[in-house]
């Protein structure tokens, strides 16, 4: 534990044993999951999302790429496209329709990357996130699309929203915010874990979780949990290449009633 009642540090095993590593033995409980991402130049991260997801034993999972890759990917029936009319190949507002269609389907959405950086795919993604009633998970470039309109889709959702995300990109989701704290990167641990605390009280359905001074920190309603990246299987690199991001969203549909700190958390020592 820590000098605070609201941090607990977790070391080599899970702190949280309530939390269950299994998925259901029926695979019909074990959740629906839609993975959304790519643009018509990078596709990978969704391909190894889906990977992940089957890996991790997720009862069923499809993915949502823009029609501007198909003829790049192999078609199977957990493949579907949106509609893309836009000249960067990546989603746009046509797109929508179809995301909250597939997100309908589905118990929980992970918005996974390689979106690209273009005003379309922001306005895009900030409708899908206004009107999706189910929880959203975001990591990697999938962050920084959704964050400029976060004031405004963050008002409007009940769901969850998770988000893996760097300390740049939690700089700018706080300013974004108008949150009347800074973060720098040479900051003691200690003072970003207390800005962290209060401000998923203000926001407690936007779990938040990041890495800083060699320390992965999972926040939550109040609730701050560090893990040393040294006591994990990631590295500074796999941390962010998406399946973390699958495997914590998994896990939150199989205990869907706990508290998503408690979970994500256990989620870093999960061996899937």
């Amino acid at each position: 534990m820590s000098d605070y009642d609201y941090w607990s540090k977790q070391g080599l095993r899970p702190l949280f044993t309530e939390i269950d590593m299994m998925p259901p033995e029926q695979r019909r409980f074990a959740g629906k999951l839609l993975i959304i991402g790519g643009n018509k130049n990078a596709f990978f991260s969704v391909a190894n999302a889906m990977t992940v997801a089957n890996r991790t034993g997720v009862g069923e999972a499809r993915v949502l790429l823009p029609a501007s890759v198909k003829g790049q990917v192999p078609v199977t029936s957990e493949v579907y496209f949106a509609p893309v009319e836009n000249s960067s190949g990546a989603f746009g507002k046509e797109s929508v329709a179809e995301m909250l269609i597939q997100a309908d389907w589905a118990d929980a959405v992970v918005l996974i990357g390689d979106v690209g950086k273009n005003a379309e795919t922001t306005v895009a993604l900030a409708e899908f996130m206004r009107n999706c009633p189910k929880p959203v998970y975001a990591t990697r470039d999938a962050v920084d699309a959704i964050t400029p309109e976060v004031a405004d889709w963050s008002m409007l959702r009940e769901a969850e929203t998770g988000l893996l995300m760097t300390v740049p990109q939690l700089q700018k989701l706080l300013r974004t915010l108008y949150y009347p704290k800074v973060i720098t990167l040479s900051m003691p641990t200690n003072q970003l874990i207390e800005i962290l605390h209060k401000f998923t009280i203000s926001y407690p359905t936007m779990p938040i979780v990041t890495f800083h001074n060699g320390q992965i920190i999972v926040a939550q309603d109040g609730a701050v949990v560090t893990e040393a990246l040294s006591d994990t299987e990631w590295t500074q690199i796999t941390l962010w290449g998406g399946a973390l991001m699958v495997e914590m969203a998994i896990l939150k549909l199989w205990n869907a009633s706990a508290a998503s700190h408690k979970v994500f958390a256990s989620a870093l020592l999960n061996k899937s």
